[in-house]
Order: structure tokens, then sequence, then C-alpha cells
């Protein structure tokens, strides 16, 4: 993300003419203002092959349904940005294929979809939809959340914490939305000492309260330097024993959102981030920033 004081890129916001988006355009209006952002409102139509027979037998007029529908969805969004945040400057986009195609295509500041917690069945739309917006696109994603309140700014941003390059690309996103929103931070560290391959039965000659201490230690150093960038930020730091699918979601509990890498460090820890990151996406209570 670029510097407070005004953006070059857009917040592009996908728009299906669900409440969810909706809601998501009226967050990204809220953060446009406060950073002087434009916001592109885009509305993805499916490409002629996904129509099958039906292009033969109605001669294009689902197609031309679904566009006309699609206008309407991208100016009642418009209208709820207008409302939201007047001064913010708004773009509409109507594009053929997905909103995962045109985001790899384009740059933009961050990506805003509106998203509620997964069931089983929301799994496949999430599979095939968000995860591919997730993966295609080259800066972050955030998936809002609207099943609860969490516009509260006293709820803070939770970011994961591993060392990566990724994870503290996560942070230092963390630190700028929290600086811009008057939000706290919490920086955490979960970590899985006596999992790890090789420690067996020497489990018992470890002194954990020495690593418990180390790791608590390394984590305060390891987010300093990059909080003094933002000294008005309050930042915390949580360091504990456990997976980070189950501390981060756990977290989420409490959280207005949380923000984590695509990827960790290591050939254990890349694989668990990895996958704490997705189980997020479907699974957390709060809204979640994935961050590449």
């Amino acid at each position: 993300m670029s510097e407070s004081g005004g953006r070059n890129l857009p917040i592009v916001v996908g728009i299906d003419g669900s409440a969810e988006a909706e809601a998501a355009a009226r967050w990204a209006a809220t953060y446009a203002e406060k950073v002087h952002a434009t916001v592109r409102l885009v509305h993805a139509v499916p490409v002629g092959d996904w129509y099958g027979s039906a292009a033969f037998v109605d001669g294009g007029a689902l197609e031309r349904d679904l566009r006309a529908l699609g206008r309407k969805h991208l100016v009642r969004a418009e209208g709820e940005i207008h409302h939201t945040a007047p001064a913010v400057s708004v773009e509409t986009v109507g594009v053929d294929g997905t909103i995962a195609s045109y985001v790899a295509d384009v740059g933009a500041e961050m990506v805003v979809l509106g998203s509620r917690k997964s069931s089983a069945i929301r799994d496949l739309t999430l599979g095939s939809n968000t995860l591919r917006v997730i993966t295609h696109a080259h800066c972050p994603v955030l998936l809002l959340r609207i099943d609860r309140d969490r516009a509260d700014a006293g709820r803070p941003i939770v970011v994961g914490i591993d060392g990566s390059e990724q994870s503290d690309r996560a942070l230092g996103i963390a630190l700028e939305m929290a600086d811009n929103m008057g939000a706290p931070v919490v920086a955490v560290n979960y970590w899985g000492f006596a999992a790890q391959a090789g420690i067996g039965m020497g489990a018992g000659y470890i002194d954990w309260q020495e690593v418990r201490e180390h790791e608590k230690r390394w984590l305060r150093t390891h987010v300093e330097k990059m909080h003094e960038k933002y000294p008005a930020v309050k930042l915390t730091t949580v360091s504990a024993q456990s997976s980070p699918t189950r501390g981060l979601r756990a977290m989420s509990a409490s959280a207005q959102m949380v923000v984590v890498g695509c990827r960790g460090r290591g050939a254990l820890r890349g694989a668990v981030l990895g996958s704490v990151s997705q189980n997020l996406v479907h699974h957390a209570d709060c809204s979640v920033l994935v961050v590449r």
C-alpha cells in the first residue's frame, strides 16, 4: 500500500448486488475518504461460454439482462458511496469474465469483497471465487464480514507474525490501516515448538519458561522497528504456544480485522501459515485482510 496523503491506485470493490457487496462499498468509501483514494466499483459478467446452449436459444437475452442488472447494481453501490462519503471519487466498471481475472490485470491499492463466515455449502463459492481473487490480486485483499458489528474503533486489528517477509508486510499494512482508522493493533505469534519434528521424548528436558521468554523477546524486538513509523498506534504483542490457526481464529472473535500474509517462513511455518490464511478466509468471525 502506498503512503498516506493520497493514493495513486484505486480501492477496488467487487459488486454483485448483495448486501455484503454494498457494505464493502461503504467501508471502502469511509477508508478512501481517510486516505484520499478513489473507489472503483467492478461488476463482472461471465464470459460467453458460461451461458452454454442458452446463448443459442435466447439470442443473447440472458447476457443482456445480466449486463443491465449489473449496471443497476453499480448505480446502487455508487449511491451508497456518495451517501457515505460524498467527497470520494467513484469509478464504475463492467467487465467480462471474473473479478479474479480483472484484478490480475490491473493495479489496485486494495481489493475489498463482501463476505460471510463460511459454511460447508458456502465453501464451494469461496473456493471458486474469493480464493481466486486472493490468488490473482497483486495487492492486499480484504474480505469484509458484516455478520456482526465490528466498526467499533476499540476493537483491535490483529496481525499474525512469523518473521517472514509476507508477515512483515502484513504488519506494516496493519499499522498503517490502524493509524488511519484510529484502531489499536495486536501483533501475535503462535509457536508450536513441541510439535516440531525431532524433539520427541526430549521435550521433557527443555526449559519451557526460557523458550516462552525467548519467543516473547523475539516478537517484541521484531515489531519495535516498524512500530516506530506509527508511534500513535497502540501496539501490544501476544506470544503463545498454540497452532496459528487455533490462535488467530480465537482472536478473531474480539477483533475488527485479522491481517495475515499469504505464505510463511520455512518448510514447516510456510505450510502452516498458508493453511492459516485459507482457514481464516472461511471461518474467521471478523474481516480478514490477506497480504501477498
